[in-house]
C-alpha cells in the first residue's frame, strides 16, 4: 500500500510538469485531437518510449483544456512502482482532495498498472473523459479488446517528422517557391542529412546525444520485453533486436531467426519478433497479396521506427545509406497512417511500398538513393512499372536523394522527387 503523503507529493509535482514550455514543438497530431475532444470515447495514444507521448498530453491539456480542470497521473514514475489497482480509489480521493472534482483524466504509460482496463472502464461508465498513453501495442490491444471494445479511439505517435524537426530548429519555409532558391535548398539538405542519420526522437534532437538512444534500447528490452513477457533468454532477445536493427529495410523470416539463434521452434521466433514489434521499435511490412492468409504467412520486411536507433546501435555504414532512406520513408508513411505493403512479382521485380486505401491499392512508391547508377535506376523503374501494371495505376513515384524529373514510359508517368521535398510537401 503506497503512502498517501507520497501520493500527494507525486500528483502535485507531476501536474507542475505539465505547464507549457517554450522549448516544445507543437506536435502535428494536435490537429487530429481537436475533433476527438467532444466524443465520449477514450483516446488511446500509443508509441515508442520517449517518442513524445507525455509532451503530447501536456500540449492537449494546455491547448484544449485548463490545467486546473484535469487530473493527471504518470505511471512511469518510479515512485509509483508499487501502485496497484487497489490503490486507485485512494488516488481518485486524493485527486478530489487536492484539486476538487474534475471530469477529465489523463493516464500516462497506463500499461504499468496491472488490471488498468477495469479501472478505466469504471471511469468511463462514471462519465469521465479519458486520455491514456502506452508503450506496448500487444498488451494494450488485448486489454482494450476485452473491456473497452467500441469505446476507444487509437492514435499512434512517432518521433519527430522532418517538418517537426525543422520546427525545432526554428527553420520556416515562407512558401513552396522557396524550394527553388539555392541557399534555401542547401540549408534544407543540411538539416535533412542530420535528420536522416540522427532521427527524430525529441530528446536526441534537443541534446544531440546518441547515447540516449542506446539507453532507450536497453530500457525497451529490459522493461517492455523481458519484464512484460517474462522472457528468460535475455541475451538472445537482445541479440535478435540487434540483428533486426542491422537488417533495417530488408527481408527476413521467422525460420531464419530460429536457425541463427538456435531457438526451439519457429513459433518461439515469431513470438520474440512480436514482442519486439509490440514496443514500437520495429515495424513489420508484409508482402502484398489479395489473400489474407498469404499476407500473414509470406516473408516480411523489417524496419526500425527511427533512423537514430540504426545509427546509435552501430549499423549505418556508408554503403547502407539507401537503406536509411527507405527506412525513413516507411516511418513517414506509417506516421501518416497509411496502410502499407511491399510488392514483388514472380520475376523478382519489386516495389518498395504499395499503399492501399479502401481495399484498393492507389499508389506505388519506390526509393532510389543512387539515381546516377544506371543499373540501379533501371531496376527501380522496372519494378515500379511492374507494380503500376499489376494495380492498373497511371502514375508512380520514385523518391531520390536530390533529383527531380518526370517522364512517361509505356503509357505510365514516372515522377522523381527528392525525399526531403516529399517529406515537406505531402500532407499528413
Amino acid at each position: 500500500m503506497i503512502k498517501e503523503s507520497l501520493l500527494k507529493q507525486v500528483l502535485v509535482e507531476q501536474k507542475e510538469l505539465l505547464k507549457p514550455s517554450p522549448d516544445y514543438v507543437e506536435r502535428e497530431l494536435l490537429s487530429k485531437i481537436s475533433s476527438l475532444n467532444k466524443l465520449k470515447h477514450i483516446v488511446v495514444i500509443t508509441g515508442h518510449r520517449r517518442s513524445g507521448k507525455s509532451v503530447l498530453l501536456s500540449q492537449i491539456i494546455n491547448k484544449y483544456y485548463v490545467l486546473d480542470n484535469i487530473y493527471y497521473l504518470n505511471l512511469d514514475d518510479e515512485r509509483l512502482a508499487s501502485l496497484s489497482l487497489k490503490d486507485m480509489n485512494t488516488v481518485m480521493e486524493i485527486f478530489t482532495l487536492l484539486f476538487g472534482k474534475k471530469r477529465v483524466i489523463f493516464l500516462d504509460e497506463i500499461q504499468n498498472l496491472e488490471g488498468w482496463e477495469r479501472f478505466v472502464s469504471r471511469l468511463y461508465n462514471e462519465g469521465y473523459k479519458i486520455f491514456v498513453t502506452g508503450s506496448n501495442a500487444r498488451l494494450l490491444s488485448s486489454e482494450l479488446a476485452t473491456f473497452l471494445t467500441g469505446r476507444h479511439i487509437d492514435i499512434e505517435i512517432y518521433p519527430f517528422s522532418f517538418r517537426e524537426f525543422l520546427a525545432y530548429k526554428k527553420f520556416k519555409l515562407s512558401d513552396t517557391k522557396a524550394f527553388y532558391r539555392a541557399e534555401v535548398r542547401a540549408k534544407i539538405r543540411k538539416f535533412f542529412d542530420e535528420y536522416l542519420r540522427t532521427g527524430g526522437f525529441p530528446e536526441v534532437v534537443r541534446y544531440k546525444k546518441m547515447a540516449l538512444l542506446r539507453t532507450m534500447f536497453s530500457d525497451v528490452i529490459t522493461k517492455d520485453v523481458v519484464g512484460r513477457y517474462k522472457v528468460r533468454e535475455v541475451k538472445t532477445i537482445r541479440e535478435i533486436a540487434h540483428f533486426l536493427i542491422s537488417q533495417a529495410a530488408s527481408e527476413f523470416s521467422y525460420n531464419r531467426i530460429k536457425n541463427i539463434y538456435s531457438l526451439g521452434s519457429v513459433h518461439t521466433a515469431k513470438n520474440y519478433i512480436e514482442y519486439l514489434v509490440s514496443t514500437y521499435m520495429f515495424i513489420e511490412l508484409s508482402k502484398f497479396s489479395y489473400s489474407l492468409k498469404e499476407v500473414q504467412t509470406r516473408i516480411k520486411k523489417i524496419y526500425v521506427v527511427d533512423n537514430g536507433l540504426v545509427k546509435a546501435m552501430g549499423f549505418s555504414p556508408s554503403q547502407a545509406v539507401g537503406k536509411l532512406y527507405e527506412n525513413l520513408v516507411l516511418s513517414e508513411l506509417k506516421r501518416r497512417g497509411k496502410e502499407v505493403y511491399y510488392y514483388k512479382d514472380k520475376r523478382g521485380r519489386e516495389v518498395d511500398f504499395v499503399i492501399r486505401e479502401n481495399q484498393k491499392v492507389n499508389q506505388c512508391l519506390q526509393v532510389c538513393f543512387d539515381y546516377e547508377d544506371e543499373t540501379t535506376l533501371k531496376r527501380e523503374i522496372n519494378g515500379l512499372l511492374a507494380g503500376l501494371n499489376e494495380f492498373r495505376l497511371k502514375k508512380g513515384l520514385i523518391l531520390t536523394s536530390n533529383n527531380e524529373d518526370e517522364f512517361e514510359i509505356n503509357g505510365k508517368k514516372i515522377v522523381f522527387t527528392p525525399v526531403w521535398k516529399w517529406l515537406l510537401e505531402v500532407e499528413i
